[in-house]
């Protein structure tokens, strides 16, 4: 009986904790990564075939300790991958599945690096449900909204390593495109 009491007492305590909202804090890393879209498309035809590009994105590094330096460059990040995810902006609610892209780049510590021509959107997915009903073969209409062009909303967000070998997660950027046929 005194086993099932320090049990419960066990899981009650876990549950009452405070859980961490540090979202900086989230990674083992000694910095922190914001990416801005500055330059994004505006409309895409889904009969282009070819992928949704992002013209510019930069990436701006930032020390967790605003009074740390990095003489030594410990904390430049190399950039490995960034994932975007969708959803939709105009009522409809299939989407695209995530997708992952290669990316490289050196982001040093408290530096800036811009990223020119990555996608966002592979061709091919441009050529799958629900940009497919977007062709003139198809009928050039979304069934869900009526429409003739889809509202996406996409979120990218960047991964990479530390040079001492910490991982490291970039911010959330978003952004939103106009599929048409």
């Amino acid at each position: 009986m005194k086993k099932r009491a320090l049990i419960l007492a066990a899981v009650i305590a876990i549950a009452v904790a405070p859980a961490c909202t540090n979202k900086e804090g989230e990674s083992e890393s000694p910095v922190s990564i914001t990416v801005d879209l500055p330059l994004q498309p505006l409309a895409v035809s889904a009969s282009s075939g070819l992928p949704i590009t992002i013209q510019t994105m930069t990436l701006v590094s930032h020390l967790k300790n605003p009074t740390a330096t990095d003489p030594h460059g410990f904390a430049n990040v190399q950039i490995n991958t960034y994932r975007v995810t969708y959803a939709r902006r105009d009522g409809g609610t299939r989407v695209p599945p995530p997708e992952e892209f290669s990316a490289a780049g050196l982001l040093p510590s408290n530096g800036t690096t811009t990223l020119t021509g990555f996608p966002i959107m592979a061709a091919s997915s441009l050529q799958r449900s629900p940009f497919d009903q977007l062709l003139p073969f198809n009928g050039g209409i979304d069934r869900e909204t009526g429409l003739n062009e889809i509202h996406i909303f996409y979120s990218i967000t960047f991964f990479g390593t530390t040079v001492s070998g910490h991982r490291v997660q970039s911010q959330t950027a978003t952004g939103d495109v106009f599929v048409t046929p």
